[in-house]
């Protein structure tokens, strides 16, 4: 029977040779490695076409081998939807945590401020700051109350106090029923604090042999629980590549892997005792080949290891990094990047940021987005019913084993030079990261990488998001009241720390008992960083100028001829100028030198930019320039590159000119500093 459907039977095969024959003939003449092939920031390069022709040995395995570290049975309910929570005041988080898990949520992370994460006492003033205020066993009980903690997972970021905070949950969690039943996740993580803060309470050595020591203790009273974080964060959201990131996790779940089983424990417990903590950033693609990249080579450490279970526990976090304060709507399509990307990736729970995280407290509205867009993921596509849903195609494939083999290189690299602990102590790692920044920032001031909304099609009118803001005085007024007073000596094993939580033991008891009142060790933090911060600090500028004056700084977009003559160069210098908080005052084009002056003029402007043609800019920009200037315009750009004319361009009165591959934020600020000291208060 002839098949009625023939689709593309009809058209003559094709193969790469032919499509690359074209493709070069479209470039005419132009290097197809520079148009069309991408160079990563770890060095390897991405085609613009996969065929099954590029599968080799190495990336025919990496979809087995992923599959078999995975449980089927994981693939029923999903990914664990994990909600973040930060909110100072104990009883608000209760009643936001009941609304998360009412609705959606399967678990729950818990932030503690940066007094109880430093092993300060409420009395600090740092008390409710970037998190819940969570100090004694009694703010706990309010931050928990009806939750069944055996039934959501319950997470901690305890910083330098991982450890008084895991002993606290720790009591709180035994004293239920279901204990052994529960999975909390104690993110107990010496290292990664070292790499965020730069200091340590304790050596090193000291501060992984008392980890292991109490992981153990933890991992008897919650088998199905995890005591460490692996964090990458730290590393990503300080510029590093993703490479760099997975080397960093390798690097430190392996220095885990042996405080672990210097203690004797099994090789595969101590695996199990440990999860790791991954940043996703809005490249699609890679934050997929990134968690398949992960799961790849520690699988291959734990065979060499000996162990016999291969699995992993990731979970996956949207990048602080990616995300912006300037139009922060558009974080939601961002988070729905990165979550999407994890789901795909085989995160075993997902951590999406609130669209507003970076500006202040998520409200109601604000977790229920992030919580539905996990949902929603997981209902509409159903991916996570898949085994390495990724797996398989030609390009992904290929992506992980290159980025693996980036990663692996650099893990030796690091294993090699003393570990990932002398290298931060001795700041290579950090030297390493920052040039990565740099470049990274290079790229986004050039916009060669677009922010949507903060360098494309920014819009500096926008409403402002605003968060509450909580009393702090009375959060700690109402801490102190909860506290009991304690004042026996804490002993260093689990057991007595919980005991001394369940008598009234603040952290900053615990904590001071513990390590003293001083910092053991210091090195060099980790800076992190957002791809948004120049505009940002450009738009807050620009909006002290308008509080000031009542309008934004403002250039005058001196338009050449016809709309169809200048409206690609007005709308490319608007958005150049606009993205650094500088209003474009626009206008449907002049025919003469005298009609722009003017309306320059009329405008009230200090400063313009002509945009037109090219034979436009033959014909009239020299004579405009001079005109501008005559009428009292202390700054003339010129949209478009200059070549050859620059001289007689600038010798008209043209100061500079903007096009692409142009260093935004560079030009932004030198008008916005023109235009504040003409005003008279630069």
């Amino acid at each position: 029977m002839t098949d009625p459907l023939k689709l593309a039977s009809e058209f003559p095969s094709a193969d790469y040779a032919a499509w690359r024959t074209l493709a070069e003939e479209a470039l005419k003449g132009a290097s197809f490695e520079k148009k069309l092939v991408t160079k990563t920031l770890d060095g390897f390069a991405l085609q613009p076409l996969y065929t099954k022709g590029d599968q080799d040995a190495d990336t025919r395995l990496i979809h087995d081998v992923l599959s078999a570290s995975v449980e089927p049975r994981e693939t029923v309910a999903g990914w664990d939807i994990r909600q973040l929570h930060t909110h100072p005041d104990p009883i608000v988080t209760n009643a936001a945590i009941l609304d998360d898990l009412e609705n959606g949520a399967t678990s729950i992370l818990l932030k503690l401020d940066a007094a109880a994460r430093k092993g300060r006492e409420i009395s600090s003033g740092e008390v409710g700051v970037d998190g819940i205020a969570i100090h004694c066993l009694a703010d706990l009980e309010c931050a928990l109350s009806d939750v069944y903690t055996n039934l959501a997972t319950i997470a901690l970021d305890g910083g330098a106090a991982a450890i008084p905070a895991a002993a606290m949950l720790a009591a709180r969690m035994t004293d239920e029923d279901g204990a052994s039943e529960a999975a909390p996740a104690f993110n107990i993580d010496p290292i990664g604090t070292l790499a965020s803060t730069g200091t340590l309470p304790c050596s090193t050595d000291d501060a992984l042999r008392q980890t292991a020591n109490i992981t153990a203790e933890l991992i008897d009273l919650f088998p199905m629980g995890t005591a460490i974080s692996v964090n990458g964060a730290p590393y990503y959201n300080a510029g590093a590549t993703d490479g760099q990131e997975l080397a960093c996790l390798l690097a430190s779940g392996v220095a885990y892997l042996r405080a672990l089983t210097d203690t004797g424990m099994a090789v595969d417990q101590a695996a199990g005792a440990m999860a790791f903590n991954v940043a996703i950033g809005t490249d699609f693609f890679a934050g997929i080949a990134k968690l398949r990249a992960l799961r790849l080579m520690w699988t291959r450490i734990l065979a060499a290891s000996g162990a016999e279970d291969a699995s992993i526990s990731i979970n996956a976090v949207s990048a602080e990094m990616a995300m912006s304060k300037v139009d922060p709507w558009v974080n939601m399509l961002r988070t729905t990047v990165t979550s999407f990307a994890a789901g795909l990736g085989g995160a075993d729970s997902v951590v999406c940021l609130p669209y507003d995280h970076l500006i202040g407290l998520p409200d109601g509205f604000t977790r229920r987005i992030a919580r539905n867009t996990q949902l929603i993921l997981q209902e509409e596509s159903n991916v996570h019913r898949v085994i390495d849903p990724a797996g398989g195609a030609w390009f992904i494939e290929n992506m992980t084993r290159d980025l693996a083999k980036a990663a692996w290189a650099k893990f030796q690299s690091l294993e090699a030079s003393g570990g990932i602990v002398a290298a931060l102590a001795n700041g290579s790692l950090k030297k390493d990261i920052e040039a990565v920044w740099h470049t990274r920032e290079e790229r986004v001031a050039n916009r060669r990488d677009p922010l949507t909304g903060v360098s494309e099609f920014p819009n500096i009118s926008e409403t402002k998001v605003t968060c509450d803001a909580p009393d702090l005085d009375a959060i700690q007024t109402n801490g102190k009241a909860r506290q009991t007073k304690y004042t026996e000596t804490v002993g260093a094993t689990l057991s007595s720390l919980m005991e001394a939580a369940r008598k009234g033991a603040t952290i900053g008891h615990m904590y001071t008992d513990l390590y003293g009142t001083s910092a053991a060790t210091t090195v060099p933090a980790l800076t992190p960083h957002r791809l948004s911060e120049p505009y940002e600090t450009l738009r807050k500028r620009a909006d002290g100028y308008k509080t000031k004056t009542g309008t934004f700084p403002q250039i005058f977009l001196a338009n050449l001829g016809k709309v169809a003559q200048h409206t690609a160069r007005a709308m490319f210098a608007r958005n150049f100028f606009e993205a650094g908080g500088i209003e474009a005052i626009t206008n449907t084009g002049f025919a003469d030198a005298k009609s722009v002056a003017k309306a320059f003029t009329a405008s009230g402007a200090k400063i313009a930019v002509i945009c037109g043609s090219d034979p436009q800019y033959g014909d009239m920009a020299a004579d405009v320039a001079r005109t501008l200037k005559t009428a009292g315009a202390s700054l003339v750009y010129l949209a478009g590159h200059p070549g050859d004319a620059r001289a007689g361009y600038e010798a008209a009165g043209i100061d500079d000119f903007i096009y692409v591959g142009t260093d935004v934020p560079d030009i932004c600020r030198t008008a916005m500093d023109h235009l504040s000291g003409a005003r008279g208060d630069k």
